[in-house]
């Protein structure tokens, strides 16, 4: 379809179209107006995320990833004192804390729901 023809149904001059596209092509289109140009062509806009990856890496992976963050200052206080432990007992411990965070449902914001716990 031509830009005339699609501006005609938009009710837009074609120079219009011409700059809806290049925002589509640029990432600025909204998607109420990517919407009206669906309908224009007698189409339906569907919008969509599609993963990356499969949910459950999704969530053992944040689940590591807020576990050893919020071990890491246990760690790091730890090695302060002289009690600091080697590498493998800090991934074991890693692994065990990010288990109970999928657990408890709280892995993405971890930080928030233990405090609420403690006080």
């Amino acid at each position: 379809m031509s830009q005339a023809v699609l501006a005609k149904r938009l009710g837009v001059s074609s120079a219009a179209v011409n700059k809806l596209e290049r925002a589509e092509l640029h990432g600025g289109i909204t998607t109420s107006k990517l919407a009206e140009v669906a309908n224009a062509l007698d189409c339906t806009l569907v919008y969509a995320l599609v993963p990356n990856s499969t949910l459950e890496r999704t969530v053992r992976t944040q689940a590591r990833t807020a576990a050893a963050q919020l071990l890491g200052y246990a760690v790091r206080t730890m090695a302060l004192e002289a009690q600091d432990i080697d590498e493998d007992r800090q991934s074991e411990a890693v692994e065990r804390y990010a288990q109970q965070l999928v657990a408890s449902g709280n892995l993405w914001r971890p930080g928030r729901s233990r405090s609420r716990r403690e006080g």
